[in-house]
């Protein structure tokens, strides 16, 4: 089981980094793929992935999102308005089978899985994107680290039993503090290797503000996995789970470090 979970977790590391490496139309069309799949991921545990033709507006719509930075912006409020009409035309025409449930969740999903993920792509796009971006990632791995640690060794008080029984309160502030620290650290890095100048400072809250959203996020996509009695959203990562049990801090940390890094200057 652990050679599975390191050979897996290996290849997932190779493949992300040559997809965020790469040009930006194969970074558009990673983030169009790993929102596809968790998107079918989420959609098999509400229960709500055997209606196909739903499931194809879900995909269509997290195409459009993904290669959005592609689309003049006083477009994209039309194609959002065209996407709900469309919706709503489905509802209208498979009332008698569908409930309004299933069209508010599709709607949702579209926003917390591709329009997430797709400020990946807007971070890459950003003046010093090649660095920035992989902030994203530092954010959600280390705190998922160091809170693992952490709780293991000296983690006594449960943070919230009802939602994540492993959880600590101790795991989770070691996971903060480890995230800001790790952000430091790549700062000095970048400013020695790249001689990046760097706002020490900016950064340091930035990364005690990502660990903060990323347990949000892993918190999140647990209470969904209880509330539906499953305990992965997928098997597509052996020893890991689906897309979206890997992704779920990073669903939530790309927004924050795209919108704090292009408000406050971190690296420059």
């Amino acid at each position: 089981m652990l050679a599975k979970r390191i050979i897996s977790a290996v290849v997932g590391v190779i493949l992300l980094i040559c997809i965020v490496i790469s040009d930006k139309i194969v970074i558009n069309i990673g983030v169009a793929a790993i929102s596809m799949i968790a998107l079918y991921e989420l959609f098999s545990a509400v229960k709500c992935e055997k209606n196909l033709p739903l499931m194809g507006i879900s995909w269509l719509g997290a195409i459009v999102i993904s290669f959005s930075n592609f689309i003049r912006q006083e477009l994209i409020m039309i194609l959002i308005y065209g996407y709900i009409l469309l919706l709503f035309l489905f509802y209208l025409i498979f009332h008698s089978t569908i409930r309004f449930s299933r069209i508010a969740i599709n709607f949702f999903a579209l926003i917390y899985i591709p329009y997430f993920l797709s400020h990946i792509i807007f971070t890459r796009g950003l003046n010093n994107g090649n660095v920035l971006v992989w902030l994203i990632f530092l954010g959600a791995w280390t705190t998922d680290t160091f809170a693992f640690f952490v709780g293991t060794f000296v983690g006594k008080r449960k943070l919230w039993p009802e939602v994540s029984p492993k959880k600590t309160i101790e795991g989770a502030i070691g996971g903060i503090m480890g995230c800001g620290l790790s952000f430091l650290l790549y700062g000095y890095l970048l400013h020695i290797w790249g001689n990046y100048n760097i706002n020490y400072a900016n950064l340091f809250i930035l990364g005690l503000l990502c660990s903060f959203i990323a347990q949000i996020g892993d918190l999140s996509a647990s209470i969904i996995k209880r509330q539906y009695h499953i305990k992965d959203f997928g098997k597509i990562m052996p020893g890991h789970g689906g897309v979206l049990d890997r992704f779920d801090s990073i669903i939530f940390v790309a927004p924050l470090v795209y919108y704090f890094t292009a408000c406050f200057n971190v690296i420059f």
